[in-house]
Formats: C-alpha cells, sequence, structure tokens
C-alpha cells in the first residue's frame, strides 16, 4: 500500500470583499476558492493537480506553503514525523522539508548560473557579519562544497561538458524561458527537500525541453527520493510524466485516479478540456 506524505482534508478558504449593489448600496460578497476539499500526495511519486482558471490551484498551493492562511481543515506532512502545516510560516515550513518552485522560478536575473545554485542550498555563508569577519576560511569551504554539489547535480542531469556547467558564469537575465525554467528545477536539487510543489513548470516553454524537464522529474523520485506535487495544463506532459491526477473544480476535488483515468472522466472533458 502507498505511502502518503501530504494529506488535505476539509481545506476551506475564502476572500471577503466590498462591493456595491445595483442600487448603490454597500454590501459584502464573499468569494469561495476551496470548498472542503480533500487530498492525498503519495510519497515517491509525481501527483499532477488539473483543473481550469480560478478552479482553486494555486490558492491551495499557497495554504500548503504557508503563504496564506486556510479558513478551516488540515494539512499534515508526513516526513518521518505527523506535521500540522496550517499555522506555520513559509520558512519553517520549507525546513520541515517542504519546497516549492513557483512559475517565475524565483531566478535572480543578475547573478550567474552557478550563484543562482550556490543561493539555493540549505546551508548559507557570508550571512553573519560575525561568522563573516572571523571565520573566512569556514565560509570559503562551504562555498567550495556548494560549488561542487552544484557540479554533480548539473553533470548527473545533464553529462560533462553541457550547456549549464560550461556556461556556469552567465548570467541568469541572458538564459531563455526554457533554461530558465530548467535552471529553477536545477535549485531544488541543491536543498534537502522530501516534497516539491511545481506550479506549471512547462508553461511557455519550447517543446526541445520538454524532455529535459521530464528527466530531472524522474530523477527527484527514482534518485533523490523526492515527491513532487505540479499544477499543469498541458495533458501529454501529465500523461507522460504523473504517476496519480486530481481535477479541481469549484474549489474541490472531482475526479482522482491515473493521469488517463481522469483525462478521460466525463467532468473532466466537458467542463475542463471543452470536448
Amino acid at each position: 500500500m502507498a505511502e502518503t506524505i501530504l494529506h488535505i482534508e476539509n481545506l476551506s478558504k475564502a476572500f471577503v470583499r466590498s462591493i456595491k449593489t445595483a442600487r448603490k448600496k454597500d454590501a459584502i460578497e464573499k468569494i469561495s476558492l476551496l470548498n472542503h476539499l480533500d487530498l492525498t500526495v503519495e510519497k515517491g511519486k509525481i501527483t499532477a493537480l488539473i483543473g481550469g482558471n480560478g478552479s482553486g490551484k494555486t490558492t491551495l498551493f499557497n495554504i500548503i506553503n504557508g503563504f496564506l492562511d486556510a479558513d478551516q481543515g488540515s494539512i499534515k506532512f508526513i516526513n518521518g514525523r505527523i506535521h500540522e502545516l496550517l499555522g506555520k510560516k513559509p520558512d519553517t515550513i520549507a525546513r520541515l522539508g517542504l519546497g516549492r518552485s513557483f512559475q517565475d522560478n524565483h531566478i535572480f536575473d543578475e547573478l550567474s548560473i552557478l550563484e543562482n545554485m550556490l543561493v539555493a542550498g540549505k546551508e548559507t555563508f557570508g550571512e553573519t557579519p560575525f561568522v563573516s569577519l572571523f571565520s573566512p576560511g569556514r565560509n570559503r569551504k562551504i562555498e567550495k562544497q556548494k560549488t561542487e554539489r552544484a557540479k554533480t547535480i548539473i553533470e548527473n542531469i545533464f553529462g560533462s561538458g553541457n550547456y549549464f556547467w560550461q556556461h556556469k558564469a552567465e548570467k541568469a537575465k541572458n538564459l531563455s524561458h526554457g533554461q530558465r525554467r530548467i535552471l529553477g528545477l536545477l535549485r531544488i536539487f541543491m536543498a534537502d527537500f522530501k516534497l516539491v510543489l511545481l506550479d506549471e513548470p512547462t508553461t511557455g516553454v519550447n517543446p526541445e525541453f520538454f524532455q529535459s524537464i521530464t528527466d530531472i522529474l524522474n530523477r527527484m523520485v527514482n534518485e533523490n527520493k523526492m515527491s513532487v506535487f505540479l499544477i499543469e495544463h498541458n495533458m501529454g506532459f501529465v500523461k507522460q510524466v504523473a504517476h496519480n491526477c486530481h481535477f479541481i473544480h469549484d474549489g474541490c476535488i472531482r475526479a482522482s485516479g491515473t493521469p488517463a483515468e481522469v483525462i478521460d472522466n466525463p467532468l473532466v472533458r466537458n467542463t475542463y478540456l471543452g470536448f
């Protein structure tokens, strides 16, 4: 029986805003984005979340990561121990072993490829003035270790003589959109995450990069023992990489199963795929 790494139960979130009625009177409008949502993510698997714009996908991810509060419910992250995530801050959640890659990849444009890798690592150097002043040797040692780790990560995926290591001094702002996507995924390996949330990893990416992204996700799961939970609109990509799939509609999960099963579901075909 598959193990669960993330268990979400009865999760709800609504936003309230002030509006003017047709009679020009002030009123309050409540917009529900998540409605008693239940969902599980299996350990060591790639799980996809699909659904239309405004269905609650990004809201769900923001709540899991601690960027938004939920109105009710429970999110349990199971990593050796059971951690309730609701009420915890984003940095605390990250330290528990749950990371995230955003649509914009959080790439630092003025930093090089290598520097972007170094600042993504679990260890830090040069951040504490006292340590920087009195332990410069420690900083150099950590930087060397992280540089070797970055090289190993890149070469394990792309082999020696690859573009990313050969151009490690290139500023990120000079990379193509697809290359930035890949760099954003590579940075995840620098931290010791057990579960990673990916927000539309293939959006705007040329098909030439799809295989690289697929290889990186498979390596996350098969070799680095990560679990992956991703939002994705490309159904071909979902069918290729995901083990499990959930369809969200009107703020709750309406279909779950393998990607093929969910995509063939009549509700999914009628309300989301349009056929």
